[in-house]
């Protein structure tokens, strides 16, 4: 990689462009000999503050085609010095390319090094897979030639030609690629092992759809996309396959949310899987406009209006499975960006048994969901698990003798007994006009999807003092908040204290996958960050930590499960609520008197049970200092979660 007549070093550059001067370098090459761990100069020269960390990736990319791919990795911190030195001797030997000879010896992995490149010199990680590759480039380009040259045309734009490449550093192939099309070459890059199988497939791919001349079982139903990913036949429109392509794979990998966004030079598509965002695949710039407008098409949005935010839906199935798409458009400075939701149209219901609760948790939800009158408060941020908490509770509690209505916005899951109603600002249905009708159809107990504002709020406090129980979700982060927000949105303290039964706080956690996870001792940073939980004796339970293998892509966790804190409104805590307290006073009052036990202490326990780790708990789980002031060993929370010795007994 790197033509070598033309390579330079970091600190030539650095003075070509004017950056530092030959003093500073001197300077810098002294303190990097210095230190006792290899740090590359670039980085000493942004330690010592000569240029910032913006400047040396700027420069990075500005100069990635008269770099040494050695002076690259290094200054990318993958490798050291001594370690490119050697495998440049090995080259001497074996005459293959540096960056094989770097993955076959184990310096580096070719993901790591496809990933690196990518980021760092801001060249697009493209799949080369048959729905993202437009067949028209490949017409008259034979598949033992892209074989030999272990790259993959992807796309045209006038007079340049996107092609996936395993070394996008190669002036070899790029010339290759030049003479071939006649016009600029833009690299792209991916693993050597996903071209060759990528050439394979649309290959193959192609043949297929030569040989399928009828094209009469095309579907172009409205508002529906049709995606079977065994279907010989593609489209025509290659716009419509990448978007079925995004869609479908999404549907297939599992994730929640879809993000296409603008980059300066690229279009970046990205999962939410279990809760985090993942990197799928980039895209040329230029598809975005187009992209995008079909998709607002789909959806009814006005694809003329670039600089408005709008939203919208379309109904999908997809490999026989509907689903409903929630579509967020939004303007930015690169053009639009594109968040998409996806809801199963028909999704099984979960039992309160499978959110994950521990038994203490579980056991005590139980009893307060029991409790004929009063609000129920289910908090938490965004994809939190909130909708599937309180659909898990009408299940429970649904039955021929109790009369339940809801009042949502909009309704996510139906519930056969259950009387649904949906909001509709449009015509004015609010919360206020549904609760007063739905007091009127005698309740036994009522949910309100969201509280939003002071008018749903005072709706739901109107229908828990008409003696009905209310469930309802709340966004604050945890418990003692949800009390706080109730007051300063303007509901009195002696409202909140005479309806207000509990507040459940939760948020997701990803779960250790089972086939991959090892046993591990934390570090004692980690288990200081517990500091709620004292004293801590890690020889005297089992942690694990994510190793990451086929079965869960390399990732170390497979699904997830909830984190969950209970604050108990007794009468302890409606003096503290009375008393205005600030949300540390009453955390340390719940603690005291309501043995509240916290996210973070939820997530300790069910470390110790190997079903996540405690990185991943301190990933998700927000931070109270005031824990601190009621501290608890770490065998009292084991206890408190398995019911040996509760103090949450007060829900009365």
């Amino acid at each position: 990689m790197g033509d070598k007549s033309t390579s330079l070093r970091i600190g030539e550059i650095l003075l070509k462009e004017g950056l530092i001067d030959e003093k500073q370098l001197q300077e810098a090459i002294v303190k990097q000999r210095k230190k006792t761990v290899y740090v590359p100069l670039g980085e000493v020269c942004v330690q010592l503050r000569f240029i910032s960390k913006t400047d040396l990736q700027e420069i990075l990319k500005k100069y990635k085609k008269r770099l040494y791919l050695g002076d690259l990795l290094v200054h990318m911190a993958l490798l050291s010095r001594e370690e490119v030195a050697q495998a440049l001797e090995l080259q001497k030997i074996v005459g293959k390319k540096l960056g094989e000879i770097l993955i076959e010896n184990g310096y580096i992995t070719e993901s790591n090094l496809v990933n690196t490149l990518s980021i760092q010199l801001g060249i697009p990680k493209i799949i080369p897979a048959p729905g993202l590759i437009d067949p028209n480039v490949l017409r008259g380009v034979s598949k033992p030639f892209l074989q030999k040259n272990d790259c993959l045309p992807a796309y045209r734009d006038g007079e340049s030609v996107t092609v996936i490449m395993s070394d996008p550093l190669s002036e070899e192939t790029l010339r290759t690629m030049r003479n071939l099309f006649k016009c600029k070459i833009e690299p792209a890059i991916a693993s050597s092992e996903d071209i060759q199988k990528g050439i394979k497939v649309v290959f193959d791919d192609l043949r297929m759809v030569d040989a399928a001349k009828d094209k009469s079982t095309r579907c172009a139903a409205k508002n529906v996309l049709i995606v079977d990913v065994n279907s010989p036949e593609r489209n025509e429109d290659n716009i419509e396959d990448i978007l079925n392509f995004i869609i479908s794979n999404a549907i297939a990998d599992e994730a929640t949310d879809i993000h296409i966004e603008p980059m300066e030079n690229m279009l970046r598509v990205r999962y939410r899987i279990d809760g985090v965002l993942l990197h799928k695949t980039d895209l040329p710039f230029f598809l975005g406009p187009n992209l995008i407008s079909r998709l607002k098409a789909l959806c009814g949005l006005d694809i003329a209006d670039r600089r408005r935010h709008q939203d919208g839906r379309l109904g999908a199935r997809i490999m026989n499975k509907g689903f409903d798409l929630r579509v967020s458009t939004y303007a930015t400075i690169n053009g639009e960006s594109v968040s998409i939701r996806i809801l199963p149209n028909q999704s099984k219901l979960m039992d309160l048994e499978m959110l994950g609760f521990s038994p203490a948790v579980l056991d005590l939800y139980k009893n307060i969901l029991g409790i004929p009158s009063g609000v129920v408060l289910v908090a938490g941020p965004s994809n939190s698990g909130k909708t599937t908490t309180l659909y898990a509770s009408l299940k429970h509690l649904n039955d021929m003798h109790k009369k339940i209505v809801t009042v949502e916005d909009p309704v996510e899951y139906t519930i056969d007994g259950v009387i649904q109603g949906q909001i509709d600002e449009k015509t004015g249905l609010l919360y206020t006009n549904f609760i007063k009708s739905i007091l009127r159809q005698d309740p036994d107990i009522i949910m309100v999807g969201e509280i939003r504002d002071k008018a749903s709020a005072d709706a739901v406090v109107e229908a828990s003092l008409t003696g009905h129980k209310v469930l309802t979700s709340f966004h604050t982060d945890d418990t003692s908040s949800a009390l706080l927000r109730l007051y300063k949105i303007g509901i009195e303290t002696f409202l909140i204290s005479s309806t207000v039964i509990s507040v459940m706080a939760q948020r997701l956690v990803r779960t250790l996958c089972p086939m991959c996870k090892e046993p591990y001792t934390p570090g004692a940073d980690i288990l200081a960050a517990f500091d709620s939980i004292h004293p801590i004796f890690p020889e005297e339970h089992t942690f694990y930590t994510a190793r990451g293998c086929l079965e869960c892509n390399n990732l170390g966790f497979r699904g997830r499960t909830s984190l969950s804190e209970i604050m108990v409104v007794n009468n302890d805590m409606r003096d503290a609520i009375l008393n205005r307290l600030s949300t540390a006073q009453m955390r340390v009052v719940a603690r005291k008197n309501g043995g509240l036990i916290s996210m973070r202490e939820d997530g300790f326990y069910k470390a110790t049970k190997g079903v996540t780790s405690l990185e991943e708990v301190l990933r998700v789980a927000s931070y109270n200092d005031s824990d601190a002031l009621v501290k608890r060993s770490a065998e009292e929370i084991v206890a408190a979660c398995e019911m040996e010795k509760i103090g949450q007994t007060q829900y009365v």
